[in-house]
């Protein structure tokens, strides 16, 4: 399940993605949709743990593509929260496991 949650309605944002499962990633990859134009000045990317959210990872600019890779993590919620200029306008979210050698 993925929805999205605001405090204002226009300035912040936050996406939660609820996977059926727990799963295991170190990559995030985020995209906005461009046509609308780059509306997100920064972000942080937050995993479900204990009972509470922690930071993952955050950044300024998505744009185009953006990978945010980091120490593998198992979580069953994963939140993306994020400052913008309008409304957010993000074209894809996706959580992959690299394997690390």
């Amino acid at each position: 399940m993925v929805y999205w949650t605001t405090d204002d309605g226009v300035t912040n944002a936050e996406l939660v993605i609820a996977l059926r499962k727990p799963a295991t990633f170190n990559i995030v990859s985020l995209r906005e949709y461009l046509p609308l134009g780059q509306r997100i000045g920064a972000f942080a990317i937050d995993q479900w743990k204990e009972g509470r959210w922690i930071e993952f990872a955050s950044g300024t600019s998505i744009g185009e593509c953006r990978l945010v890779r980091g120490a593998a993590l198992t979580t069953e919620k994963s939140g993306c929260v994020v400052a913008v200029r309008r409304s957010p306008a993000i074209s894809e979210v996706g959580l992959y496991a690299e394997t690390v050698k």
